[in-house]
């Protein structure tokens, strides 16, 4: 049974991928497993920190797996019996020397298995990204968590096929910025992220023994590194109502230009060859609407032209004079301009967010400005160019002209909601083909904002996404069905069953919401999280140790949660909707029959005793806690 289904999950990842490049042996060859165990792993001395490590971690995870140590060396054993890994002298003298006659991009691998020797080898990262490659598609290695490698017995008449395979990933850019992936470098490149966070401990960075850090890749908000003291000089910042304001940066002023560009030249030596000086809206939609702006925003038309429908996700006063965004693309065309001319190797990056997400009418990006683009208003439930969203059928159109507007192109992508970060998020469906969607629009770079850690559904967040964003057109299910199998067991049904559910209930609620949105606007309810609750019972009874049985726990809060929903409208979004509905907190509150009370209660201590006790975040429990009259001390597990 054990073996047969990880036969399942190897054939599944094996043929998940159209990117893969095979070349194959005729049918019936292959290399056993067997015939391995006298050979020799070579590394040559000329060998990157990288790709000795690649080789440590491939001789570690095959004597795990197959109980086979192979010797790592610098020179081959002979004509036959050596397993190539990273480009070498050695490599080039021997029968597959042919595979070193081009170069290999960064982020490229390239395995070669034949019946006398074996090469895996690529670009910097590429080699170790091979060998992981290699582990999972021919031993059936599955690096599930940080803490957790899954490294089935694989027998000696094991059958390795024989292949000719490369694969470039379409994103040179990855990172996913999740604790669960990121405070683990190790486990980070083994999930083929080759990102981290620039403003992080030094211990999650990437070192270059785990291949290094891709740079360039995402722009956060940062006043488009104007510093310059509002109180001295408001006029420098945008001027909206007759009334000016710190909130954004006037970017048409020329002292505003001046300030900034000068800024960059005078420590233009001190930028890294390649690197991209990011200049970054704020978090807030209140561009400067000033004369001069105004002027830059029309593109050429007259005053009163341009005619905008209500259009979601923008105001009417942004958008009188049409798309902001041209305002930033001429302000950091300036600043290309000028550090092009200083440093071609250098980029300029910025955003389109909120604001300015809406791309030009007319003008375009030079060839030394990258743009990321952010999808925060886009519908979760479907994918982007699923007809049954129209606010993503208008964000189609937005990135088709950001496409034809610059010529390289990331993406700002999320994957919580920062609302509720127990609650479950029905967007697991549309990731995958939303990512494809990127590739199709010529992105580069994928920057995947995650939750907090230890909430909803983290771990498994933590395994689908890094390898959708590593291969896309991977398959999310089987992909969801491979962790479930493998980290929960047999309690994995039930679980599954619960995922299916509250992504179906949201598909058919015909939910247009963003990642920012309460469980009624997702069409979920406390009804399905009853039935939720009664999957995790049974999935608590399949469990086959304590060790599952605690997974199962952390997840089933997500099932507590919408159980409570009830309780969670009444205390959090009642009072926010009163406030922008203009009513009273009485009038936005659901009834809640007194008869329904203790049972919320009694859930509610539950509820937080799991979060207490693993660790999970994100939860209200004061306001909770005071709206059902529960004394404030720490719930007994």
């Amino acid at each position: 049974m054990r073996n047969g289904l990880l036969m399942i999950l190897w054939c599944a990842l094996l043929h998940a991928g159209t990117n893969w490049l095979s070349a194959a042996e005729p049918a019936g060859q292959s290399l056993a497993l067997a015939e391995m165990k006298t050979w020799v792993i070579v590394v040559g001395n000329e060998a990157t920190a990288s790709q000795k490590y690649a080789a440590e971690e491939f001789q570690d995870l095959l004597q795990r797996a197959a109980g086979i140590k192979l010797p790592l060396q610098e020179s081959a054993r002979g004509k036959s019996g050596n397993l190539f890994i990273g480009t070498s002298n050695a490599l080039k003298a021997s029968s597959l020397g042919r595979v070193m006659q081009r170069k290999y991009d960064e982020e490229e691998l390239r395995i070669v298995v034949r019946k006398d020797n074996v090469a895996i080898l690529g670009g910097p990262r590429g080699t170790l990204y091979g060998v992981y490659a290699f582990l999972e598609d021919y031993l059936g290695v599955r690096f599930l968590t940080a803490e957790i490698t899954h490294v089935p017995q694989v027998v000696p008449d094991h059958a390795i096929p024989l292949v000719d395979r490369s694969y470039k990933p379409p994103f040179a850019y990855r990172f996913y910025l999740k604790a669960e992936v990121m405070k683990d470098p190790v486990f980070a490149v083994r999930r083929r992220q080759n990102a981290a966070s620039q403003h992080g401990p030094k211990e999650q960075r990437i070192s270059e023994r785990l291949g290094g850090e891709a740079t360039g890749g995402v722009f956060l908000h940062n006043n488009f590194l104007l510093h310059a003291s509002f109180k001295d000089h408001p006029e420098y910042y945008s001027l909206r109502d007759g009334k000016r304001t710190n909130h954004q940066p006037c970017l048409t002023h020329p002292e505003v230009r001046r300030m900034v560009t000068n800024q960059i030249v005078a420590n233009i030596d001190g930028y890294p060859k390649g690197r991209t000086i990011p200049f970054a809206q704020n978090d807030n939609d209140l561009c400067c609407l000033c004369p001069r702006c105004s002027t830059v925003q029309r593109e050429g038309a007259a005053p009163g032209e341009l005619k905008y429908p209500k259009t979601p996700g923008f105001s009417a006063a942004n958008l009188r004079n049409g798309p902001p965004s041209a305002v930033i693309v001429d302000f950091v065309n300036h600043v290309a301009d000028t550090i092009g001319k200083k440093r071609p190797d250098l980029w300029i990056g910025t955003e389109a967010y909120s604001y300015s997400v809406m791309p030009p009418r007319k003008t375009r990006v030079r060839p030394n400005v990258k743009v990321q683009v952010a999808t925060y208003h886009c519908s979760i439930v479907f994918p982007i160019e699923d007809p049954r969203s129209k606010i993503n059928r208008q964000f189609l159109g937005y990135l088709e002209g950001w496409r034809k507007a610059c010529d390289y192109l990331l993406i700002w992508t999320y994957d919580m909601n920062p609302r509720d970060y127990l609650l479950p998020f029905p967007n697991m469906r549309s990731q995958s083909p939303n990512l494809r969607t990127f590739v199709k629009s010529n992105g580069r770079g994928v920057f995947m904002q995650g939750g907090r850690e230890n909430t909803e559904f983290s771990d498994l967040r933590a395994y689908v996404m890094t390898a959708l964003i590593w291969n896309p057109e991977a398959d999310a299910d089987k992909l969801i069905d491979e962790f479930l199998a493998l980290y929960y067991g047999r309690a994995s049904g039930p679980i599954r069953q619960w995922i299916d559910l509250f992504h179906q209930q949201a598909e058919a609620s015909g939910s247009d919401s963003n990642i920012n949105a309460p469980a009624r606007a997702y069409g979920l309810d406390a009804a399905l999280g009853e039935r939720g609750l009664k999957l995790f019972d049974e999935a608590m009874q399949l469990a086959e140790t304590d060790a599952i049985r605690q997974r199962v726990e952390k997840v089933s809060v997500t099932a507590l949660r919408l159980a409570l929903e009830p309780v969670w409208w009444n205390v959090i979004e009642a009072p926010r909707r009163s406030q922008i509905l203009k009513t009273t907190i009485e009038q936005e509150r659901v009834e809640i029959r007194e008869a329904d009370l203790p049972r919320y209660r009694k859930m509610t201590l539950r509820l937080f005793s799991l979060t207490d006790k693993h660790k999970l975040g994100g939860a209200p429990r004061e306001r909770i806690l005071s709206y059902l009259q529960i004394p404030n001390k720490k719930p007994v597990k």
